[in-house]
């Protein structure tokens, strides 16, 4: 997989309302999809859109709202672009079956980030994202 041009604010948020209108039917890979569509629109409040209001992010010893952690993400990443290597989903998730998690491989090409890679576990329960875990697998930027 690589890294497509940037999706439109507006697309991006079609995307998301496709999803909503879903809502516990939303394919938990769609959603993930979508997350991954509103990081490449570098608008933060997009990218929190993906999460429940309880939501959190677990980045090392860190553990921050969604809301808090792309805020600073678009600052660090400078012109740094995600680049997702592989998107899976746990094979025992069946629809209707509680949570699911989806597993992203993930590299950044460009500035100050380039070559950093990580692997991030989503927790999706319906059209949001529950919980992700952040896992650096080189030295943080």
């Amino acid at each position: 997989m690589t890294s497509a041009a940037a999706p439109s604010p507006d697309a991006v948020r079609a995307m998301q309302a496709a999803l909503r209108a879903q809502g516990p039917r939303a394919d938990p890979m769609a959603v993930v999809r979508a997350h991954v569509a509103a990081v490449h629109t570098r608008d933060p409040a997009l990218m929190a859109a993906d999460y429940t209001p309880a939501a959190r992010i677990t980045r090392g010893s860190e553990v921050v709202a969604p809301q808090a952690y792309f805020a600073l993400a678009v600052q660090r990443l400078g012109t740094s672009v995600l680049v997702v290597r592989s998107l899976s989903l746990d094979p025992s998730w069946q629809p209707g079956g509680g949570p699911a998690r989806v597993v992203m491989q993930w590299e950044l090409h460009g500035d100050k980030a380039q070559g950093t890679r990580g692997t991030d576990t989503f927790t999706v329960q319906g059209d949001r994202i529950t919980d992700q875990q952040v896992r650096l697998l080189t030295a943080d930027y």
